[in-house]
């Protein structure tokens, strides 16, 4: 298990802010660590779910995604991120890469178009960041945009397929580990962005676009009425003008700027050898470096759960990656330490339909409102389809 945890940093995210636990201790005997590392290799690495990052973005299925029920559920979930003093402090970056392609393609040709000079751009900002001495790249986070010409599902599959094509580039070109580090996500046709560069332009006909956008929302409709004005001119333009910018990809770039109080490798070794030495503050620094829903992720918050089982915030992370590897009774166990914690609503949720009880999924779900309203609008969405 020591191993696993040692294979790599892959980084967090972001969902709610605590106050720090009470840090007093629980001894622990042998048996009860044994009983946790025989779970954790008898689960293995089949269990392992890569769970994109949710954003205001739409996940479509397409040819070279399986999408599977633990799939769902893990993005279901939601982790509870201590207090900001306890953690490493992570910064983010956006970048733009605007990709060239020729029609239908979606692998990454350095040689066509203007792709050159962007990927040269790109290489520029993240390799201080991959080489930094001062913490590292802990996530990057791919969404795919189209413009809308042509028709929507396959503008959509096109986003989809070059998303992923652009990650298999990435992880070639700057040696990057393929275990979550790098997650991606799709829009598909961005009519936002094309209503943007419209109203943001000085064209003649702005207004008249723009009412068409606020009359339908329908991608073919919008399409067939910007196609008739001035007899296609004003498409032809649109098309020349804008819809080069875009066809891109948008990277979300998040970096630790402050490392540890101790060695990485020696602390993790304590943390499996020597748990009752380890204080709340470094379990969850630990924990931290990790992306949830990782093997290592699981095993640290596990492990400061049975040594800390006071600490609401590492009970209910235990419980979160339990779920996202369709442990259900561990996660219960974990879940029973709070009580009725009302952080626990949503993932309590999950639980329940994963166990195929749906009335009480819903109830959980509505109750989860006040403390992730937008997670918990989704997951009652997901429950009704």
């Amino acid at each position: 298990m020591r191993k696993r945890i040692l294979e790599g940093i892959a980084g967090f995210g972001l969902l709610a802010v605590l106050p720090a636990c009470n840090t007093q201790k629980q001894a622990v005997t042998n048996d009860v660590y044994e009983v946790a590392r025989q779970e954790q290799t008898a689960s293995g690495d089949k269990n392992k779910i890569i769970n994109p990052v949710g954003q205001p973005a739409r996940s479509i299925l397409i040819p070279q995604l399986q999408i599977d029920a633990q799939s769902v559920y893990n993005r279901m979930i939601n982790y509870i991120t201590p207090d900001e003093k306890l953690t490493p402090k992570v910064v983010s970056q956006h970048l733009s890469v605007y990709v060239d392609y020729p029609a239908g393609g979606v692998s990454v040709n350095p040689k066509y178009g203007n792709n050159q000079a962007e990927l040269v751009k790109l290489g520029e900002h993240l390799k201080p960041l991959l080489q930094s001495g001062d913490g590292g790249i802990t996530k990057i986070r791919i969404t795919g945009y189209a413009s809308p010409d042509g028709g929507t599902k396959e503008n959509e599959r096109l986003a989809g397929n070059r998303s992923i094509q652009f990650k298999t580039y990435l992880l070639k070109q700057f040696n990057l580990p393929d275990n979550g580090l790098v997650t991606v996500d799709w829009v598909g046709e961005d009519w936002d962005g094309l209503k943007e560069l419209i109203a943001k332009s000085d064209k003649k006909y702005s207004s008249r676009v723009l009412a068409i956008f606020q009359l339908t929302d329908d991608p073919d409709s919008r399409r067939k009425q910007i196609r008739a004005m001035d007899n296609g001119a004003v498409y032809k333009d649109i098309e020349k003008s804008f819809f080069g910018r875009l066809r891109r990809m948008e990277l979300t770039v998040e970096a630790e700027s402050q490392i540890l109080s101790t060695d990485k490798a020696l602390l993790i070794e304590q943390i499996y050898n020597e748990p009752e030495k380890v204080s709340l503050t470094d379990f969850l620094r630990t924990a931290s470096l990790y992306r949830p829903g990782t093997d290592q992720y699981r095993e640290v918050y596990e492990l400061a759960a049975y040594t800390y089982p006071s600490c609401a915030v590492v009970q209910l992370n235990a419980a979160a990656a339990a779920l996202s590897q369709g442990d259900k009774e561990s996660a219960r166990y974990f879940f029973n330490q709070v009580g009725g914690d009302q952080r626990a609503y949503n993932n309590l949720g999950v639980l329940s339909l994963m166990d195929g009880d749906k009335e009480t999924a819903t109830s959980y779900f509505r109750k989860s409102l006040p403390q992730n309203p937008r997670l918990a609008r989704e997951n009652l969405r997901i429950v009704n389809e």
